[in-house]
């Protein structure tokens, strides 16, 4: 796990070029504080900043050459299979390789293979840059769900990248012009879409995509783009081979998940995990235990409000499973001391406050392990979003009235004064009675055309926050086109938009932040390939989601110890909004009018901050969304 810049250009000389390659990797020296390495040449540098977790010796630094000198590499993550991988080359090539870390591995599949086909043979996460002196053509690449970050510019032919934004905000100050429209969708959404970032000049690679930048005297003359691997594909080619009997599939699925959690425990430092109580991270901490001699560290954060505190189920959970234990109750003054640094760690904006407590978990993790796995994408993966059921129900029973009524019906004033009173219980079942922000999107869905809007709805919050309003595209919007469910559909774009832009964000820059390497083994993509070819009863049954993944759960776990209320990992926002972090919150938006009231309507933002302060209305989520960004923006850019 690391951190990797580049720059490719001819219009500095190569001292230039090695003096601004060092500030970039000084820019992100958390994610990799154990070494620094630096390849320049004639109008080209690639920087690594490295955490040492396999081959702890020199010979896994980095930028790293390949035996034939063809290629160069800077590279972030890891191989799960290198092992396997690497008999195999002994076996077929007769290699002898330096060192044991799996970017040797890779860079020797590569010189093989060609990229195409090693990317198709590894198992991992990882952003990198490959540069293939022979051909002169520079390769960005992702992982195939986006676990790892990889930013890029390209400005005037000239061609940068890094791990991070900051240290192309640093680089590239005065080139770059904030993006109206994909302000507009974090506004709304709290996160930026795949592909794209606050700034107009700075993409994102998608995941599962190579870039490839042909150079010509380091300067870029043509681009191109393939997907190596494309998670559409991989839902169609399941759905071809559905599995119909359910105590198959609970065995298999059983074994394929052990298989990827012991592949994940491979570490020449010292490996934890994180610990909610919940299902998901309970059901990986077991498998690690299983696949463990020794007692697997394990790690929970604590709240004193019981509403949002899962720390006493967490701890239960690991007495039975029997895990070396640490718990950190948190308070309010630490968890307001690290909002004031989220700017600092966040470089790009960034606003779900999950992000908040999960900062402090991974600064507690780091204080006794290096890597800590964790049970993030099992919603997404097995169904376990109350949001994919209640918008099922909704389709189901409101879509039966034509939309001209519905539309009528909304119109008429009637929805406030019924709907939010009555809907929970009398069509819903209680599905979001314990969710009262998201509960208030209810009011606009009478007027929906169909599922995407209907989505849309209940995936974004409303706001008149910018001068210019922009549609929210729903970039996949073959996905609603399937002859699925609606829950089926929406786990399928939540998959490629809402879990690399906000889940995997936020759990990488959090823990990066700490210098630990997180890893996720529910996004293996065998995992994911083998979810969808389970019937879609297999994950939601009796009222429950992701029910065949807690079926397993109970083979290591009692059921009493998990079946609990869902609290969430989040933060009394709403109420700091009026107390804690008033003060914060006015003085960051007063900074930040006169710079910014050509893009947002600072009115509506007052109006929208004094109804929650008097509690007319909670806009805590929307409110938190500005602010994020008007303190990133004084971080940054003023």
């Amino acid at each position: 796990m690391c951190g990797i810049n580049g720059i490719f250009s001819n219009a500095l000389s190569p001292d230039e070029l090695r003096r601004k390659i060092s500030l970039m990797n000084e820019a992100i020296i958390h994610r990799g504080p154990d070494s620094d390495g630096i390849y320049n040449d004639d109008g080209f540098a690639l920087g690594f900043r490295r955490l040492s977790i396999i081959d702890l010796s020199q010979n896994g630094d980095q930028p790293m050459k390949s035996s034939s000198g063809r290629y160069v590499i800077v590279f972030n993550g890891e191989i799960y299979n290198f092992p396997i991988l690497k008999r195999k080359l002994i076996e077929e090539f007769n290699i002898t390789f330096k060192g044991t870390s799996d970017t040797e591995v890779f860079l020797c599949l590569i010189e093989n293979y060609g990229l195409n086909k090693a990317l198709k043979k590894v198992q991992g996460m990882f952003g990198f840059s490959l540069y293939d002196k022979q051909e002169n053509i520079v390769h960005l690449c992702r992982d195939r769900l986006g676990e790892k970050p990889l930013y890029y510019s390209l400005i005037n032919q000239e061609l940068s990248f890094s791990s991070e934004l900051k240290p192309l905000i640093n680089l590239l100050k005065g080139k770059l012009n904030l993006d109206i429209d994909n302000i507009n969708f974090f506004i709304t959404k709290s996160y930026f879409p795949e592909g794209a970032s606050v700034f107009k000049e700075v993409q994102k690679v998608i995941p599962g995509t190579v870039l490839s930048f042909k150079l010509n005297e380091n300067k870029v003359v043509d681009m191109s783009t393939y997907s190596y691997w494309s998670f559409i594909e991989t839902v169609d080619n399941s759905l071809k081979y559905p599995i119909s009997n359910y105590e198959q599939a609970k065995e298999e699925l059983d074994a394929l998940l052990d298989i990827k959690v012991k592949e994940r425990m491979i570490s020449d430092v010292p490996l934890g995990a994180f610990l909610s109580g919940g299902y998901d991270s309970s059901l990986i901490v077991a498998l690690m235990q299983k696949n463990s001699l020794n007692k697997i560290k394990t790690f929970s954060i604590g709240f004193h409000s019981s509403v949002h505190n899962e720390a006493e189920e967490a701890k239960e959970i690991s007495n039975h499973i029997g895990t070396d234990h640490q718990e950190l109750y948190v308070s309010d003054k630490e968890l307001i001391d690290t909002i004031y640094r989220l700017p600092s760690i966040y470089s790009e904006p960034f606003a779900d406050s999950s992000q908040i407590p999960t900062v402090l978990l991974s600064d507690l993790t780091k204080s006794k392990v290096t890597v800590s796995l964790s049970g993030d994408g099992g919603d997404e993966i097995f169904g376990g979003y109350g949001r994919y059921f209640l918008g099922q129900q909704v389709f189901d029973s409101l879509g039966m009235i034509p939309f001209p009524i519905r539309k009528s019906i909304k119109n008429s004033g009637l929805v406030n004064n019924f709907l939010t009173r009555n809907i929970s219980n009398f069509l819903l079942g209680g599905l979001v009675s314990n969710f009262p922000q998201k509960f208030s999107k209810l009011n606009n869905i009478f007027d929906f055309k169909d599922e995407s809007e209907l989505y849309k709805t209940l995936s974004t919050f409303s706001n008149n926050f910018l001068q210019k309003q922009s549609n929210i595209p729903l970039s996949s919007d073959h996905i609603w086109n399937r002859e699925m469910t609606y829950a089926e559909k929406a786990m399928m774009q939540d998959t490629i938009d809402y879990l690399p832009g906000d889940i995997l964000k936020k759990v990488d820059q959090a823990g990066m932040s700490a210098s630990l390497e997180t890893r996720i083994p529910f996004l293996d993509h065998e995992i994911i390939s083998y979810a969808w070819k389970l019937p879609f009863e297999y994950k939601y049954k009796n009222g429950s989601g992701k029910y065949i993944l807690k079926e397993i759960a109970h083979n290591y776990i009692p059921k009493d110890l998990l079946d609990r209320p869902k609290k969430g990992f989040d933060i009394p926002l709403s109420a700091y909004l009026r107390n804690e972090l008033k003060d914060y919150s006015l003085d960051i938006i007063n900074s930040s009018r006169c710079d910014l009231d050509s893009i947002f309507n600072f009115k509506n933002i007052d109006l929208a901050f004094d109804s929650h302060l008097t509690q007319k209305e909670d806009n805590s989520n929307l409110l938190w969304n500005a602010i994020s960004f008007f303190a990133w923006y004084e971080e940054y850019l003023k």
